[in-house]
């Protein structure tokens, strides 16, 4: 169990920032969202944009972005995961904020905005592959393509560890959308990962249909990769 030492200025500004997100409430936005099955408990409508934008204003902090998990709404939890600390966050808070995400559209922004910039992300990246659930494997996915499209100067070895570790049986469908555009963001990187990438989806192509389905996107994108 996780405990905080509370702080009166952070509480104050916790208070502040809520207000300004109910301030962004938009019920068309939220009907829209229904309809393309975003289903939350708690959610104001208010557009991914705005919210970026209201996060710019405030500084990182561990304790406030606890506060806006905790309040439960859509909006609180993406700034959270925008004002969180990547180097203050457990593995343990990490991984509840996994479990307790409701749609897929909430384990993208954490992806992009906290997992990616974990100082431990090769270690947590391995485990969620290992263990084969499907959310983990599906945040996995996504944070390895976020950090093959922002992070330039990293080294191969994390995307290679990822390539080796794909499900050979894929059933989430999120999971098999997400698949091809990391993979193909991953294979732009450079001429030996784009190699790797593609003998490695050639082999599981063979196990599962699916799979299949996600080389011929890739070759799609990547014409000049050699076939069979």
């Amino acid at each position: 169990m996780e405990f905080f030492i509370d702080d009166e200025n952070i509480e104050k500004q916790f208070q502040e920032l809520f207000k300004e997100v109910l301030n962004l409430r938009n019920g068309e936005v939220h009907s829209e969202m229904k309809k393309y099955g975003l289903n939350y408990n708690k959610a104001l409508g208010a557009s991914v944009v705005n919210l970026r934008e209201l996060a710019k204003r405030y500084e990182s902090n561990h304790l406030l972005a606890q506060k806006l998990w905790g309040k439960g709404f859509r909006e609180s939890r993406i700034l959270a995961s925008l004002l969180e600390k990547p180097d203050e966050a457990s593995k343990q808070q990490v991984q509840r904020w996994i479990d307790e995400s409701d749609t897929n559209e909430l384990l993208e922004q954490i992806c992009m905005n906290l997992l990616v910039a974990l100082p431990s992300l090769d270690i947590n990246m391995s485990s969620w592959m290992k263990e084969g659930n499907e959310k983990g494997q599906l945040c996995s996915t996504m944070t390895i393509g976020r950090l093959a499209l922002v992070d330039k100067e990293r080294e191969s070895d994390i995307f290679e560890n990822y390539i080796s570790l794909l499900p050979k049986q894929l059933d989430h469908s999120y999971l098999i959308k997400q698949l091809p555009r990391a993979l193909g963001k991953i294979a732009r990187r450079n001429e030996a990962l784009s190699k790797l990438v593609f003998e490695k989806v050639d082999e599981l192509k063979l196990i599962d249909d699916k799979w299949l389905d996600i080389y011929e996107e890739l070759q799609a994108e990547f014409p000049d990769i050699k076939k069979d």
